[in-house]
């Protein structure tokens, strides 16, 4: 293997790396929608009726 082969392979790596981060801080702090309380918005949620019986 010469610089680029791996030069090539860490930046995949770092890309996945990156991509696995972030979908875990998106469900850690619930940025996939929903209302925040941990039901994804289901119609159930007191949130979410109070914002559909306006």
């Amino acid at each position: 293997m010469n610089g680029i082969d791996i030069a090539v392979i860490v930046c995949v790596c770092v890309a996945a790396v990156a991509v696995i981060a972030g979908v875990i801080y998106r469900k850690v702090k619930r940025k996939d929608g929903g209302c925040g309380c941990g039901c994804d918005g289901c119609t159930l949620c007191d949130k979410g009726r109070k914002n559909t019986e306006k």
